[in-house]
């Protein structure tokens, strides 16, 4: 999945008035609170080196929204009294040298007006680039995070390639020395069988409770609170590693599970956090507010964490947040490790980490990078139902566990599309037989699990040896154990 992380917006203004100030500062709420995008003005700050902070807020920024007005375009051209506004005019000079640098980057400039008297005032670099108008009880709110996410104002509908052909008379594309004579386009003359052969996608449904309990934590900032919990479940002799299926924000703990195991009796015995009770889990699941629904991500997030860390196997899955991917880490001292699980016909080991020697070294055991079986996700909604979306992923480390190695691509190059052949499939299922859980029919309400994702029997097929004819050395060798197939 691509990273959850909220977009980082920044709001660059010029202060032309006490009503202009309350404006921006309630588009910036708005963006935070209803929204769910990491928005920072200067009105949320107090005693900064102003250029310095406005330098790196640009930096930082992945979109800019600029506020269009008279006031803010003189500023922009260097035609303000001297002596006023000089933290717009040394924004302004900010975004101007970063568009000249880096031309490619205007689509992180965003040029807003909060009425269409404005729009005269964008200045001359961003005139050409899509603007928005807020509009009065900010009409356009929605146009906005559109955006600012970069979605479309529409949606393109697929091509019908279903239509009925135009009829033509017999033979009109045949030689006159052919014409009469019959091709054959049976499925067997393409290369097709009769044989079904089963298709399955990488979308896994997701199962959670009706409930998320919450409580309210002494310690306000999440980072402190993980590493205080991590302490007393040390400190009180529990074996394992420490539960991670909750999400704490601004105080509050978030959990899909209630607060009565003897961790969590021990944090309320010791007065660090106090229950709250709960709230059905489709407040925030079936919720049209994009701040609610990044909320749900985040729980559905910590869960499959948590999933991962006990995945009834003997190696321990690791989520890498640099790589933006869970994967199995390496164990101890062993420099390979396999796993044995159903793919997708047969039982068959599979290598899940394994140690890359470094033949350029002159020591025989050292190792130039480990090499991990992986996978990027991320949760989407259909409807009423949601569910993960699973890539497979090779994963190159330099320490065995989640630091990346410089073999491994910042791009998605070893992205393994599913639909690219066979091999890949089974990576799919591969993954599907260690995270999908069976229901707990002796709990009567459900745990948070992954399901095994929908298969369909498809007719006419491709016969697996010819599967194995068109995939590379690594796939074949993969599609062979899986399939039981002898090259």
């Amino acid at each position: 999945m691509k990273s959850t992380a909220p977009v980082k917006v920044f709001i660059s203004y010029t202060h032309d008035s006490s009503d202009h100030d309350a404006l921006v500062l309630e588009l910036s709420n708005a963006l935070r609170s209803r929204a769910g995008i990491d928005c920072d003005i200067d009105q949320y700050h107090a005693n900064e080196n102003w250029p310095l902070w406005m330098e790196k807020r640009l930096e930082w920024a992945d979109r800019v929204l600029v506020v269009c007005t008279e006031t803010y375009l003189r500023r922009w051209k260097n035609e303000e009294v001297p002596g006023r506004g000089l933290g717009a005019q040394w924004e302004s000079l900010l975004t101007r040298q970063e568009l000249y640098e880096n031309p490619g980057k205007i689509e992180k400039f965003i040029p807003l007006a909060f009425q269409e008297s404005d729009l005269p005032f964008i200045p001359t670099p961003l005139r050409n680039v899509t603007r928005v108008v807020l509009g009065a009880s900010m009409a356009g709110f929605n146009s906005l995070l559109n955006r600012i996410h970069g979605i479309p104002p529409s949606e393109k509908p697929p091509i019908n390639t279903s239509l009925a052909p135009i009829p033509c008379a017999d033979g009109f594309f045949a030689s006159p020395e052919h014409r009469g004579s019959c091709i054959d386009l049976s499925p067997h003359s393409l290369g097709l069988h009769e044989e079904p052969e089963e298709m399955f996608t990488n979308l896994f449904p997701v199962n959670f409770p009706e409930r998320i309990y919450q409580a309210r934590s002494r310690v306000k900032n999440a980072k402190v609170f993980l590493q205080e919990f991590r302490k007393v479940w040390k400190a009180s002799g529990y074996s394992g590693s420490a539960p991670i299926d909750f999400w704490c924000e601004r105080g509050t703990v978030f959990s899909f599970s209630a607060f009565d195991s003897p961790i969590w009796r021990e944090l309320i015995k010791a007065r660090e956090i106090h229950p709250k009770g709960f709230f059905p889990a489709d407040s925030w699941a079936q919720s049209e507010n994009h701040a609610d629904r990044n909320r749900f991500i985040k729980l559905l997030n910590r869960s499959l964490d948590h999933l991962c860390e006990n995945n009834g196997t003997q190696f321990r899955i690791t989520r890498s947040s640099e790589m933006d991917c869970h994967l199995f880490a390496r164990k101890n001292d062993l420099l390979e490790g396999k796993v044995s699980t159903l793919a997708i016909r047969s039982q068959a080991p599979r290598t899940v980490f394994k140690a890359i020697p470094d033949k350029t070294s002159d020591n025989p055991d050292a190792i130039q990078h480990w090499k991990h079986v992986a996978f990027r996700h991320r949760f989407v909604r259909f409807g009423q139902s949601w569910h993960m979306v699973l890539t497979p992923f090779w994963a190159f480390t330099s320490d065995g566990i989640f630091k990346a190695s410089r073999w491994q691509k910042k791009s998605s190059f070893n992205m393994q599309k599913p639909e690219k052949n066979r091999a890949v499939l089974g990576h799919v299922a591969f993954w599907a037989s260690v995270l999908c859980r069976d229901d707990d029919l002796l709990n009567g309400e459900l745990g948070f699990c992954i399901r095994r994702p929908p298969t369909l029997k498809v007719t006419p097929s491709v016969y697996d040896q010819d599967w194995v004819g068109v995939a590379d050395d690594r796939d074949k060798q993969e599609f062979a154990a899986e399939e039981g197939i002898l090259l």
